[in-house]
């Protein structure tokens, strides 16, 4: 076999390697887009819901704290005008709950439920439960986009040595 097309060892003869056929990439920017595209639109999704919860934990920390600061005005009247103030300010749980319930009412915070968890003489410590509904996640979900957050706040009253 003599001629231009004997091969030997995959290549011509002549010295020349054989032809190969370029892949066709037409059309592979566009999916490379559109899979990106959609990871920038989730990652977006998880930043918007992620700051929605933060800046809701933020703002029910401060109802907290404004609620345990309440609190302290609930001063057992009945202990002091019976046996008078000796060292400390005697704080009752009834009277901070009550304080708390009308802070809570005045704020417009009908969503909330603060509760005074933990007293002691001249210390209040509020706990308080909201839930925050994520956007994305709740359209996406059929409404099943909310998260429960609880906070914890306390308040000294300032009448104590």
């Amino acid at each position: 076999m003599t001629g231009p097309m004997y091969r030997r060892s995959g290549v011509l003869r002549g010295g020349r390697p054989p032809r190969r056929r370029q892949p066709d990439e037409n059309g592979q920017l566009i999916p490379l887009i559109i899979g990106f595209g959609i990871i920038i639109i989730l990652l977006c999704a998880v930043v918007f819901d992620a700051s929605q919860a933060f800046v809701y934990r933020r703002g029910l920390n401060a109802i907290a704290d404004g609620a345990a600061l309440a609190a302290t005005n609930g001063i057992d009247k009945a202990a002091i005008y019976g046996g008078g103030v000796e060292d400390k300010v005697i704080l009752s749980r009834q009277l901070a709950q009550e304080e708390v319930d009308q802070y809570i009412a005045e704020g417009g915070y009908t969503s909330l439920d603060c509760a005074v968890s933990a007293l002691n003489a001249a210390q209040v410590t509020v706990t308080c439960n909201g839930t925050v509904i994520l956007p994305i996640v709740n359209a996406l979900s059929n409404n099943q986009g909310q998260i429960d957050i609880t906070v914890q706040a306390s308040a000294e009253t300032f009448a104590t040595p």
